[in-house]
């Protein structure tokens, strides 16, 4: 038992099992990321209105079903998480999401099956939803807490840069489809490549994550008994009752709060920047998948660089500063980069850039700061139950909303939506303790 312990915390079993979490986590953003990608193209196969901008609401109201689904899936997959491990969550999650995604790929079209086409594209998406729920408060709670001393924003920050490979392999899987293919191949048949894909994939990250280590502060905070070694039950009580005294109900909620401002910042900036932006300036603004794609992939580089900066600077000066920073970017920037979308590659590109700068800030430490403000035993569930909520208010919504808006020529209201949530979470960084030294064991 001490050897296992022992080899769990070395350096580069840390590293591995970074990795190994990870990759399963960068596939679960694929096939989350690929339906929006494609929506425009299948929206008329399973909704046959014969209005493709109703086809198109029709295809990412069922994009926010599966959002709906996401606070529940926190609740389960995170209390199974806190209960059992973080490991054995981890693995359930990402076997249901593959077995999501071949489900899209197999789903008929109206033509085919009528009303069954889209009553299987939401059961996929509510069962996707679910997992997806669970995945990245679990993923984010066992990376921080497998971190090394001092490195924990890092470590949480690698959960974001993750998300962003898997929507680069989305966009990547896109840009090829769409090349190797016609336009009518695509819409034919091509959209189900991409689903297929992730599907498939999901199997290797299933086998990658059967060797992960489970967390030794979840394994320390778990009730044992006296005898044979392991900790006295006197000495158990005084570490619950430390942790009661650490964290009452009142912190609890506070820190439930924390989680989900920022959460709620961090997302609807996420899912409109970064997963929507390119479907939007296609419908709105005439430009081809090919130039929003292939722009999206550079600035989602310069993406990446940018949250492993912020979470080493996180690290170094602390979360609060960070949060703030992403706060007041936002309750200014939505009004100037809406304005510079003109149509042409060079404008979407630099507006894309400048809002995942700001949106990295708030990446590079909002995994950390979610794991600091609540006790290991509640971690879990507390986490990816907030987290999933947050994200299906307002990163869910956030596609339906902006093109709803459009269609009647109200895009200005969007941009005080988003400064409205923004200052949601810059309230947030500014009445915030600083976590930076928080006790994980507690």
């Amino acid at each position: 038992m001490e050897n296992t312990q022992a080899g769990s915390k070395r350096p580069h079993r840390r590293v591995k099992d970074m990795i190994a979490v990870n990759f399963g986590n960068a596939l679960e953003w694929y096939d989350w990321n690929v339906y929006t990608i494609f929506a425009p193209v299948f929206a008329a196969q399973i909704f046959r209105s014969g209005d493709p901008t109703s086809d198109l609401l029709a295809t990412l109201a069922v994009f926010a079903v599966g959002f709906v689904a996401r606070p529940v899936g926190g609740f389960l997959f995170g209390a199974y998480a806190d209960r059992v491990g973080r490991k054995k969550s981890l693995f359930v999650a990402m076997l249901i999401t593959a077995g999501g995604s071949l489900m899209i790929a197999l789903t008929p079209t109206f033509e085919t099956a009528g009303v069954l086409a889209a009553v299987m594209l939401v059961t996929a998406r509510l069962v996707q939803g679910l997992a997806h729920g669970g995945e990245m408060g679990t993923a984010v709670t066992y990376l921080v807490e497998r971190a090394p001393d001092g490195r924990r924003a890092l470590f949480g920050a690698t959960s974001w840069v993750s998300v962003i490979l898997g929507t680069m392999i989305a966009t990547l899987v896109g840009l090829g489809i769409n090349a190797m293919l016609t336009p009518e191949q695509v819409a034919a048949w091509g959209w189900r490549l991409a689903f297929g894909l992730g599907g498939v994939l999901g199997l290797y990250a299933l086998y990658l994550r059967r060797s992960i280590a489970e967390s030794e502060t979840f394994t320390q905070s778990l009730p044992q008994v006296s005898g044979g070694g392991d900790t006295p039950a006197a000495t158990v009580r005084e570490d619950v009752d430390r942790t009661s005294r650490r964290f009452g109900a009142r912190s609890v909620w506070a820190g439930l709060a924390v989680i989900f401002a920022v959460s709620a910042g961090g997302s609807l900036m996420f899912y409109t920047w970064l997963i929507y932006l390119p479907t939007y300036a296609q419908v709105n603004h005439g430009m081809s998948p090919q130039q929003t794609l292939g722009a999206s992939l550079v600035a989602q580089l310069v993406f990446l660089a940018a949250i492993i900066g912020a979470g080493l600077l996180g690290d170094r000066v602390g979360r609060k500063p960070m949060v703030i920073v992403f706060g007041a970017a936002f309750v200014v920037l939505p009004f100037v980069l809406f304005r510079l979308l003109d149509g042409g590659v060079a404008s979407f590109l630099l507006v894309q850039i400048v809002a995942l700068v700001a949106i990295a800030a708030l990446f590079g430490v909002n995994g950390a700061v979610w794991s600091e403000v609540l006790p290991v035993r509640v971690r879990a569930k507390g986490v990816a139950a907030t987290l999933s909520l947050a994200t299906a208010v307002f990163g869910g919504t956030a596609p339906y909303v902006i093109t709803w808006l459009a269609q009647r020529d109200l895009s200005h209201v969007f941009s005080w939506y988003l400064a409205a949530i923004a200052a949601v979470t810059l309230a947030a960084g500014l009445l915030m303790r600083e976590t930076r030294h928080a006790d994980l064991t507690l």
